[in-house]
């Protein structure tokens, strides 16, 4: 897992910026991406797998000793940072992509699963070519020409990010999401899915996301339709260190073996932000009532930890839906400076300990049964973006008394599921419509919502959640989007979303065309006054969003005051608690 700033400090030379030569090595599965393809050449008869089928598979199916296996595996390899041996056949990254390559490879019996590496030019840590590694699933309906992805990186590293001859086993960072990854291709690859499945192995994630860099260049550049992103990084580890970073992680030696979260980029009429509000939906819908062990879904506010990035962000950079999922608990910041004792991005990321002699792991840093339930939770989320109808498009109108809701899609589902939000980042309200027209008069007056719509198919699969709109309900008729009933200026500060908050939350500000390119300005008090924080905006059309982190004073309230060319327009409070 990178860290962002100190990534900005290294040398130049060791990652030189320019990716070059984007290919694939199997050019089938190139057409398949683009969509241009048979199905039938793939799948003798197409019937689809069926709901219950695959849902029962991945609870049936998905193993904690199985997922053990890949990394007791992964850890043989010594190290697998990116500029590591590419020769050897027991040591380094290319000896690991090729384990890697070949599991997958093993996975094709009775599957049309394709494999391919995706191969790119940069000099990251002296070597100049790398790969990422592929499966690939066709989908069944080549009109939609769809991709669902889900992504892990197997590069490892310890202190120094370049240090090819320590020993980094990356058990938890980042063997954990590896193990994922294969498994979940060993158990979906059994079935179809109208939308295809990309399983995606990256390298160079620690040297500045190169991997997943390259990769989501080459799919804007061929305009591959990235339908989801599901990037697995620190999925397995149960145990806090001692400087975790934040958000998460209660204090050194805190077990959690049910708690993950999901991080994803923007608050208010953000796709990703409704994609993990869908993954968390499909657990509760389809997991939940299954499971012996509970999971709990947390859908945080930032896209990262703090000062923190991993390999969904470039897909979400060409406006892919992305979302990254992480552990609750993680053993270090990843910042190995004088006297840094975790286990992240050192020679201690270890799979385990042998606690009584026996030459036998007793004592594990990863966690099978844990990391098979966010396996599952991966699985489900995937198999039914996968297999769900068409994201239906409505509008949205406030006349005095409630929010009409019409749907204006041409496609007619059973059932639409109609999402409300006002003060958190998961659903205040979801409710069932059996119509194309709804009315909601459980509203409050003068509060803002943000409304988005899912469509459900005759086999009760959702859509992905509509992006966002959002209104204001008063106590006159009024149509719209953009509402501005507290001022004429044309800007305005929208609930502050989460309020209160643990570690971070988002100043939204709406704005109408004629702000374009204004500088708008958030000040931050305490109650007596003191500034906390300033921070300017270039004013777009619509929502501008501006993350707010505060790095103490927890149990205190704060004032926002948003300012648009130095004039004030709204205040408001929060409190961080």
């Amino acid at each position: 897992m990178k860290r962002i700033f100190i990534l900005i400090l290294v040398s130049s030379t060791l990652f030189a910026n320019s990716q070059t030569n984007l290919k694939l090595t199997n050019t089938l599965v190139e057409q398949v991406l683009i969509g241009n393809y048979n199905p039938n050449s793939f799948y003798p008869s197409i019937v689809s797998s069926s709901k219950s089928e695959i849902v029962n598979g991945l609870l049936n199916q998905i193993n904690s000793d199985s997922v053990k296996s890949y990394l007791f595996q992964l850890e043989k390899f010594y190290t697998r940072n990116t500029g590591s041996d590419t020769v050897s056949a027991q040591k380094g990254i290319g000896a690991a992509r090729r384990w890697a390559f070949n599991k997958l490879e093993s996975f094709k019996s009775n599957s049309p699963l394709l494999t391919s590496y995706f191969q790119f030019d940069q000099n990251i840590c002296n070597i100049s070519q790398h790969r990422n590694i592929l499966a690939t699933l066709p989908g069944t309906d080549t009109t939609l020409k769809e991709v669902c992805l889900v992504e892990a990186h197997i590069d490892s590293r310890c202190e120094t990010s370049c240090d090819t001859t320590c020993l980094a086993s990356g058990m938890e960072d980042n063997g954990s999401g590896v193990a994922l990854v294969l498994e979940l291709a060993r158990v979906m690859s059994k079935y179809n899915y109208k939308r295809t499945l990309v399983f995606m192995l990256t390298v160079g994630e620690e040297q500045n996301l190169n991997g997943s860099t390259a990769f989501a260049q080459y799919c804007a550049d061929k305009k591959i339709k990235i339908y989801t992103v599901l990037n697995n990084d620190i999925v397995g580890g149960i145990i806090c260190g001692k400087t975790a970073s934040p958000p998460g992680c209660p204090g050194e030696n805190n077990v959690d073996s049910t708690n993950v979260r999901l991080f994803s980029f923007g608050t208010n009429a953000s796709l990703h932000k409704g994609l993990a509000r869908f993954i968390k939906l499909q657990y509760l819908d389809e997991i939940f009532n299954l499971s012996t062990v509970k999971s709990t879904i947390n859908i945080m506010n930032a896209e990262d930890r703090t000062g923190r990035g991993g390999d969904h962000i470039p897909f979400r950079q060409k406006s892919f839906s992305a979302i990254r999922l992480t552990s609750a608990n993680e053993h270090g910041d990843a910042n190995p400076i004088a006297g840094y004792q975790d286990r992240q991005h050192s020679s201690r990321d270890i799979l385990g300990k042998d606690i009584n002699g026996d030459s036998q792991l007793d004592s594990f840093f990863v966690n099978a049964n844990y990391l098979k339930r966010n396996a599952i939770i991966n699985g489900n989320a995937l198999a039914m973006a996968a297999m769900g109808p068409n994201t239906p498009t409505f509008t949205i109108a406030n006349d005095g008394n409630g929010i009409n809701i019409k749907i204006v899609s041409n496609t007619n589902y059973p059932f639409y599921k109609i999402g409300f939000r006002n003060k958190t980042n998961d659903f205040d309200t979801l409710i069932t419509a059996n119509t194309n027209e709804y009315r909601a008069f459980h509203v409050r007056k003068d509060s803002i919502y943000f409304v988005s719509v899912c469509a459900v198919d005759e086999n009760g699969i959702e859509s992905l959640f509509s992006i966002e709109q959002f209104v204001r309900v008063t106590n006159s008729p009024a149509l719209g989007n953009i509402e501005f009933t507290n001022n004429k200026s044309g800007a305005q500060l929208l609930s502050i979303i989460p309020n209160p908050f643990d570690e971070t939350t988002t100043f939204s500000i709406v704005a109408n065309q004629n702000l374009k390119g204004k500088i708008a300005t958030i000040i931050v008090t305490d109650l007596t006054g003191k500034q906390i924080e300033k921070t300017k905006i270039q004013l777009t059309e619509g929502i501008n969003e501006i993350l707010f982190e505060p790095k103490q004073s927890k149990g205190k309230m704060f004032i926002a005051t948003l300012l648009v060319d130095d004039k004030i327009i709204e205040t408001a409070k929060v409190y961080f608690r």
